[in-house]
């Protein structure tokens, strides 16, 4: 198997850019997966290759990029079963082995991880939105990966102390706004 040499993010942006190195990574990083899926259930090297030539542009024309709830690779190749069954299910008679139905369950159950992650982070943009503009700001440069230290420099604020504790009421206030909400107990808990 191939050694991960870029993040997820870089992996499916490379998609969207058209990016003929990456593209020619990721097809290296799946082949094995995919072709075993493929040949195991009726299809030939040839459908293999067909069906991750289907996956990139079925992941290309989505209108917005997924959310990834897991590895860039696990969801390329969930795009390809998905198209493999498809294709089975074209051709009429091709029996569907217990291999694919089998990842079925692990589908739905990634189904279900992102709709949640996705309920949980609009429940959250909803409070951010109504936040201060220098808590946004503050709890924004966080996001991102900012030292109290750059926060202070960037937000021209007066110490790294009062960084810090500008920091933890921002962060306060818009957890008790969160936590306020009648859909918040609801998605806590993944229900």
């Amino acid at each position: 198997m191939l050694k991960r040499k870029y993040t997820d993010s870089e992996l499916l942006e490379a998609v969207y850019s058209r990016d003929s190195k990456l593209i020619k990574y990721i097809m290296q990083l799946v082949w094995g997966q995919v072709k075993t899926i493929i040949t195991d259930n009726s299809g030939t090297n040839e459908d293999a290759m067909q069906i991750m030539q289907d996956a990139f542009i079925a992941i290309y024309s989505k209108q917005e990029k997924p959310i990834l709830v897991s590895s860039f690779s696990t969801y390329f190749v969930s795009v390809c079963k998905n198209l493999w069954l498809y294709e089975l299910r074209k051709r009429k008679g091709a029996p569907v082995y217990q291999v694919l139905n089998d990842e079925i369950p692990e589908l739905e159950s990634e189904i279900h991880e992102k709709e949640l992650f996705e309920k949980r982070r609009r429940l959250y943009l909803k409070y951010y939105n109504k936040i201060q503009k220098i808590c946004q700001d503050v709890l924004r440069l966080v996001a991102i990966g900012f030292t109290n230290e750059h926060i202070t420099t960037e937000l021209a604020f007066s110490s790294v102390a009062y960084t810090k504790n500008r920091k933890s009421m921002c962060n306060k206030k818009l957890l008790e706004m969160i936590k306020a909400d009648p859909e918040y107990k609801e998605l806590k808990y993944g229900l």
